[in-house]
């Protein structure tokens, strides 16, 4: 297994070089990684007592976030390097301002790793949620530097649990720590013989944080102000075309904000067709000075970076990736109270199976459930707000995971 990580490392080296020569994302990816050495080195030569954090993309960053703040608050002398897998991420947090340096991690190899570690006064390293990585593990492990995975979460089905799989189990073995999000992915862990600690999910601190200082926006307020209002967060075509047919079949009207995840001129076209030409629409980039927003049915939010406040002034939510086990943030509308839509197919996200428990996380199989729970949801306004309230709680009795981290890492 250990040859075949290697080469299959290797292997993808080549694909995403090939792919580069007609894709944006794959060149950004080679691009981002040129020079790295000498970069990273220069960056942080001079810089002592670094936390370096690794994030895969923009989301496992949320989840280091409120750990990054906490360090910087508490420890003066703390320098911080984030690194990311993704260009999607890096691109959105290459200015962020409470990191030293942010970067991309070089491929996994023995040599990179050593020589990525070696001219570093590495303190503690973190890696998230997902974020193994047997090269640089092992490499941190030869030099005695404590590293953790955070906010992890694990299913039997992963490739450490299987037969074939020890040799993965084995580096997973060599963190420090594993601080995982719930019971079961203890469990897992537990009957491998594997140790982790139950802290919870560090979204849940950043999501209430984000809450507590939310940013007004005032096109988005007088919206909404007027009628029911639904936002469909960080959504996809399947969501988009379950929502837009949920507008005409409702027997009580309501408003929709789209803030799609991919903004780009063709996909925004697409949510236009979907309705009908006496839908009144408008694109958050067209309002200008005296439009009447409460005239409008549907606004579309065209900007990167307004979703997570726009949430204060909705209803109800409906977020994506929720069909194809990819499901956005879907703490960010429950902060504020929102009840939560999202798709049938969202294994790999405990906090959805725990807010539908919870009674405020909505699980839609096919159109008709959400036609119906949406139209009874705008006729009884008391078990709205009942919802509602649930949410808020659901979010406020899971805060704490960074203190948690925080004090074992740092405090012990």
């Amino acid at each position: 297994m250990k040859l075949l990580y290697y080469i299959s490392i290797r292997l993808y080296a080549l694909a995403i070089r090939f792919v580069s020569l007609w894709n944006p994302k794959a060149k950004q990816w080679i691009e981002g990684r040129k020079n790295w050495q000498t970069k990273l080195n220069s960056a942080l030569a001079n810089k002592k007592n670094i936390h370096w954090f690794h994030c895969a993309s923009l989301g496992e960053f949320e989840q280091a976030r409120p750990l990054i703040e906490k360090i910087k608050k508490e420890v003066s002398s703390a320098s911080i390097l984030v690194t990311f897998f993704s260009p999607s991420g890096y691109r959105s947090q290459k200015n962020y301002e409470l990191a030293d340096y942010v970067c991309y991690l070089p491929l996994d190899t023995n040599s990179n790793a050593r020589k990525f570690i070696s001219e570093l006064d590495l303190a503690k390293v973190y890696f998230v949620k997902y974020e193994v990585w047997p090269c640089f593990f092992q490499a941190l492990k030869n030099k005695n530097i404590p590293f953790y995975l955070i906010s992890a979460t694990f299913r039997e089905s992963q490739i450490y649990f299987k037969p074939t799989g020890k040799w993965f189990k084995n580096i997973l073995s060599l963190a420090t720590s594993i601080f995982v999000q719930d019971e079961a992915s203890k469990a897992v862990l537990d009957s491998h013989n594997v140790e982790g600690f139950v802290v919870g999910d560090t979204r849940y601190d950043r999501v209430f944080a984000t809450s507590q200082k939310a940013i007004k926006n005032p096109v988005v307020d007088e919206f909404c102000r007027s009628k029911f209002t639904l936002l469909a967060g960080s959504c996809w075509e399947k969501e988009e075309e379950i929502i837009s047919e949920a507008f005409y079949g409702l027997s009580h009207s309501f408003k929709i904000v789209f803030a799609p995840h991919d903004i780009s001129e063709k996909h925004i076209k697409g949510i236009v067709n979907l309705f009908q030409n006496d839908t009144e629409i408008i694109r958050y980039s067209e309002v200008k000075e005296g439009v009447n927003l409460r005239d409008f049915d549907v606004l579309i939010l065209d900007n990167i970076g307004l979703l997570s406040n726009a949430y204060q002034y909705g209803s109800a939510a409906f977020v994506g990736g929720g069909f194809t086990n990819a499901l956005h943030n879907i703490l960010e509308p429950a902060t504020f109270g929102l009840p939560v839509f999202f798709g049938n197919n969202h294994q790999k996200f405990p906090e959805a199976n725990d807010m539908k428990l919870n009674g405020a996380g909505i699980v839609v199989d096919e159109l008709i459930d959400f036609q119906n729970q949406l139209n009874a949801m705008i006729e009884n306004s008391v078990e709205l707000v009942n919802q509602q309230s649930k949410n808020k709680e659901f979010v406020e009795s899971r805060i704490g995971a960074t203190e948690l981290i925080f004090s074992y890492t740092i405090r012990s």
